[in-house]
């Protein structure tokens, strides 16, 4: 699958995901607002004058692996020729909200500046999160070719 074609069904799946975290976050009291965790984690990265780029660079990572999840979704669910359903949304929402844990943990042990976050919230947040973005991918994708043809 093209990821052209997992464009606009990403758009929609980290947009709603990403408005779930924001939520969470405000209703909590705790930073789960996955654009701004990158942006911190990656503000080292940056010379003095150039760590403005890391709050646009955070929402940058934060699609770009939307729409690398999206493909491979879509590429999964192409090989079994069929539409992607509600059984198929939970799935890649586990899935992804797990591989999703296994690149945070990484990347809160290589960072200097990781954030303050209570990581089993986090983590439990993040698999809900995955759920909500992987029904936005799955519903969008219904709408994108070649899934129209699948029953």
């Amino acid at each position: 699958m093209k990821p052209t074609k997992a464009f606009f069904p990403s758009i929609v799946g980290t947009t709603a995901m990403t408005i779930f975290s924001y939520a969470v976050s405000g209703s909590r009291e705790e930073n789960f607002k996955e654009p701004k965790l990158l942006a911190e984690l990656t503000s080292d990265f940056f010379a003095k004058e150039y760590k403005y780029i890391a709050k646009p660079g955070g929402w940058g990572m934060h699609y770009a692996m939307g729409l690398a999840m999206a493909t491979v979704f879509q590429e999964f669910w192409k090989q079994r020729k069929r539409k992607p359903n509600a059984k198929d949304s939970a799935y890649a929402g586990l899935i992804s909200g797990l591989t999703g844990i296994l690149i945070w943990q990484t990347l809160f042990k290589v960072s200097a500046n990781s954030p303050k976050v209570p990581i089993k919230r986090y983590y439990g947040h993040l698999i809900l999160a995955h759920l909500i973005f992987s029904a936005g991918v799955a519903l969008t994708s219904r709408l994108v070719s070649p899934f129209k043809k699948y029953r």
